[in-house]
Formats: structure tokens, sequence, C-alpha cells
């Protein structure tokens, strides 16, 4: 059985080529950030960076100066965080890299509307043609594999190619609809709309508060009705229950009928989740915990990743890899702005699939009877509340608050 440590360190040595693109996953805590320096370290002519959370830390203060070292060299650098995420770091943490010429700014420019949308994009992209994208911001508990409450597992994902461009000009047009002095809703969907990707073996997919479904929930919505196996390791579980009836007759598609002419049940197994035992936040379990019945109940498969918190967002659908920086919850599925690379090609999903299989060594599984046994009046109110307050409370008030904007 592979350790954690181990399973990591053989996920760093995923990589493949898709339609001209180079892919490499790194998994490990150093790795990790050892990747994102090599990026920022090989840049000639331009860094954007936009970061849900940037802190004031060890990690942050690595970044920060290898940062400036890039504008002394020429490079024209852009960081883009989010208002909310970074609220507790003051500006005078970035005013050295202000100073040096980079570009600056927070989202969102309005008082107010940052507690209501926040935007949860990670992307580092260099020269227009390298991007590492992910879960992980920039702090130091994000880049740990001690195994400890600290740290997170997650990982990142190079891609090197000409699709890149298009995703650096969607980030030059947020950029400028964060500076601008009236930035306007509609105008914020539309760019999120026109730079999502319809077709193609790599899309660039963005999440949002759109009045329907945004690029990003559209597409993770078809794959999921249709897929004939589903893998998902989701940090943060609490979607709602059309898109859990989907994830529990996952491989139905393909199951063939039985003598009555009927749809069969799906195999055992082809759905497969992977959610966390461990996080920042004890609500989120909860409700995860809320959701399992519905999804056992469908013969999906569920496991607790068990050695530290887990932050990481991967979709293995048939051939369709999607990994970026949404959860599978609603405010990341219907509010938050997110981005998620939607990967169609069959050597990469086998090798993502390998991986997913790895982090089950990791795992607690969760069958009908376990979740049974744990399913106390009590524990059953509390993960009601939690299921509630996550995925009812929080995305009613928010969506109701942000039409009004």
């Amino acid at each position: 059985m592979l350790s954690a440590a181990q399973s990591a360190h053989a996920a760093d040595e995923i990589s493949s080529v898709v339609d001209g693109h180079q892919l490499r996953i790194t998994v490990s805590g150093p790795s990790r950030l050892a990747a994102l320096l090599t990026l920022i370290e090989g840049a000639e002519v331009s860094l954007r960076l936009f970061y849900y959370i940037f802190v004031d830390d060890a990690v942050g203060i690595t970044i920060r100066e290898a940062l400036i070292d890039a504008c002394n060299r020429g490079v024209r650098v852009k960081l883009l965080i989010d208002g909310f995420g970074t609220e507790d770091t003051s500006d005078e943490f970035y005013q050295p890299i202000i100073d040096a010429g980079a570009v600056f700014a927070r989202f969102h420019p309005r008082w107010g509307r940052s507690y209501l949308l926040r935007n949860h994009q990670k992307m580092a992209i260099a020269d227009g043609s390298s991007v590492l994208l992910g879960g992980a911001n920039i702090a130091q508990s994000y880049f740990e594999d001690d195994c400890s409450d600290a740290g997170w597992h997650d990982l990142s994902l190079r891609i090197d190619g000409p699709d890149v461009a298009r995703l650096t000009r969607y980030f030059d047009l947020l950029a400028r609809w964060m500076q601008a002095d009236k930035p306007k809703m509609r105008t914020l969907m539309a760019i999120l709309a026109r730079k999502s990707d319809s077709t193609g073996p790599l899309r660039w997919l963005f999440g949002g508060p759109f009045r329907r479904l945004s690029p990003l929930t559209r597409a993770v919505k078809a794959d999921v009705q249709k897929a004939s196996q589903l893998d998902m390791i989701e940090a943060y579980f609490a979607p709602n229950w059309g898109m859990l009836r989907r994830i529990a007759r996952a491989g139905r598609n393909s199951a063939g009928r039985n003598s009555a002419g009927r749809p069969s049940a799906g195999r055992q197994g082809a759905a497969r989740l992977i959610t966390a035992s461990k996080s920042d936040n004890m609500t989120t379990i909860a409700a995860a915990r809320h959701c399992y019945r519905r999804i056992l109940s469908g013969g999906a498969q569920v496991f607790e990743y068990r050695p530290r918190k887990l932050h990481m967002k991967l979709i293995i659908a048939d051939d369709a890899v999607y990994i970026g920086s949404a959860n599978f919850d609603m405010r990341s599925l219907f509010i938050n702005l997110e981005l998620m690379v939607r990967i169609e090609n069959a050597d990469f999903a086998q090798q993502m699939k390998a991986f997913f299989a790895e982090q089950l060594h990791d795992c607690d599984p969760v069958d009908r009877a376990a979740h049974l046994s744990q399913s106390s009046i009590l524990s059953r109110l509390h993960w009601l509340i939690s299921y509630f307050l996550v995925s009812t409370v929080d995305f009613t008030v928010t969506r109701r608050n942000l039409r009004r904007l």
C-alpha cells in the first residue's frame, strides 16, 4: 500500500500531450511550490496571476519577492486578488510589488459586493503560453505535506501550449473590468460567457452568478449525466438534489437494459466520490455527509480522505477531466467566479483514474451500513442543518442580493 507521500510522488510523474499542449500534474506541496516558482522565474515577457488568497507568511513573501525579481528583469507583472479572500492582508504587504512596477488590483472594487460575490479562481500565466492552475492559494498551509491539521492535500496542473493565449485574453478583460470606475455585473457575465469554450479537447470553463446555468455548470451537468464511469475528489461537496441524482445514476447509460426493456441499475462503483474527513470548516463535512445517503442508495461508492485536510477539485467523467478552482457545492457551481479546465483525452483520463485509485489507499470507505451506523438522530439533524446553511441559506441570500446589484 502506498503512503500519502508515495502517492503524491507518483502523481508528480503524471504528464501527457493533448492537442499540442504539454500537461503535467504536481501533487506534493514542495513540488507544487517549486512549480510555481519555476513558472515565475522562467517568465521572459509577462506574468499574470490571480489568487483568492495571497497572505503575508513565508510562502507569500517568497512569491512576492519572486514577482519583484521578475519586475526588475523587465517582465510585465499583473497581480489580481480577491477582496474577501485577502481581507486580512493589508495593502502594505503588496506595496513592494507595486513599487517594482506591477499592476495590482483587488476584486471587488465596490464596497460590500465582495462579501456576496467572491472570485475564487487561482491561476499563474507566464508569457501567454504557460499556466499553472488548481486549488492552491498563496499561503504556507497549501504547500505542506506533514499530514497535520495545518496542511492541505491538493494538486496543480501546468499547461504549455497555444490555447493558454485564450486564457490570457480573459485575464486582461477581467483586469480591465476590475479597474473600471463603475464595473457592471452584466459586463462581467458577458466576459465569462464569451471566454468559455464550448468545443475542443481543451476547454476553459468559467462559473459565476448567471441567471441560468454558467458555462462551467452546464458542461459539468452534461458530462455527469452521460458518464458511464465517474470519479470525483471534492474538498467541499454539497450540490443540489438534481446533481446528486445524476451522480447516483452514473453508469446506467452503458449498463444496458434488463429483460423488461428498462434501463438496468448502474454498475457498483460506476460513481466514486472522495471527500474530506478533515477541513477548516466542519460544517462543510457535515453537509457532505447529509448527501451520502442519496448517492449510496444509487450504487455510488463514497470515501473520506484521512491523512490531512483535503483541498482538491477533480472530476473524471469517462475521458473528460476537470481540474481547477471549483468545489462541488452550490456556491462554487452557481455563484463564485471559478475556473476549470476540461481536458478530453483518453490517455490523460486513464492516468488520472490511476491517480484516483492511488488516493483510495488513504481513505476510509463509507458504505451504506457504515453510514447508517453513524446516523443517529442528532447526527442526521446536524448534517441536515449544515446542508441547509451551506446549500440553501448562503445560496438564496447571495443570489437574491446579487440580482439587486
